[in-house]
């Protein structure tokens, strides 16, 4: 089976870009805030965040760093400013910036699941597949509700090669969100990926009942139908005689031609 692709427009992958040097010195675990700290201190700290959050929502991203990197300054014990700082870093696909943030923050919150499904995103993102697993796979044990996050551990493992567990997870994302098409579409091409036409077939069959106007999927059932008119033996074709002594010497044992 050849021709078709794995969905890859729906895994969070980007190319790796070349990022500036990471601005922030704080120590791996978030440090408690200081007991003396001036309120004043703490006031500034926390306008700097309402404005990063105004800065934000205006689409200015840089501006948004720049408040949340002063805020740190003010006050290093912030969380708040972290977490808005390592989503912002996700969005704006710096994730060596991304991945430090969120080491921090899971090595300080060790029971929050979007610390450590963000974190393997970021990760993930740079191809660090063994520690993204990791790290899904710990999101999912501290909170198993969101199928989003089987979804992305089963392409981690896709890319790791580990078939048998991401067809489990793909299909696990599914049965909570039965009518996701991205996971849908997705699965339907680990089928053909993995050689499973029949399975990929039915799928398609299903999703073409359910969004009949999914140019994917109808683009995926004539590349299935294409090919398997072209591994069948044309019609009048006569049929080998195996009695010949010649054979050709650059053919599968099957008789089809080597691909």
């Amino acid at each position: 089976m050849s021709g078709l692709f794995f969905r890859k427009k729906n895994i969070f992958h980007h190319p790796p870009e070349e990022e500036q040097s990471f601005e922030l010195t704080a120590e791996e675990i978030i440090p408690a805030q200081k007991k003396d700290l001036d309120p004043k201190v703490l006031a500034n700290a926390d306008s700097f965040i309402k404005k990063a959050a105004i800065f934000a929502d205006r689409g200015d991203l840089q501006g948004a760093e720049k408040f949340l990197i002063q805020t740190l300054a003010l006050d290093p014990s912030s969380i708040e400013a972290y977490k808005r700082l390592g989503l912002l870093y996700l969005t704006q696909g710096q994730f060596s910036k991304a991945e430090s943030i969120y080491r921090k923050l899971v090595a300080t919150i060790t029971d929050d699941p979007i610390f450590f499904s963000n974190l393997g995103m970021a990760l993930f993102s740079q191809q660090k597949m063994e520690e993204a697993k990791t790290y899904y796979k710990k999101a999912i044990e501290l909170d198993s509700e969101r199928p989003g996050r089987f979804f992305s551990l089963a392409q981690i493992l896709f890319e790791l090669e580990e078939f048998d567990e991401a067809l489990k997870n793909f299909q696990q994302a599914i049965t909570m969100e039965p009518g996701n098409l991205d996971y849908l579409l997705t699965l339907a091409h680990f089928y053909i990926d993995r050689d499973m036409p029949h399975e990929g077939r039915q799928l398609l069959g299903e999703i073409m009942i359910s969004f009949p106007n999914s140019e994917d999927a109808k683009e995926m059932l004539d590349q299935l139908a294409k090919e398997s008119l072209e591994e069948a033996p044309a019609k009048g074709e006569p049929a080998e005689d195996s009695s010949k002594e010649e054979k050709s010497t650059d053919r599968n044992p099957d008789g089809e031609s080597s691909k």
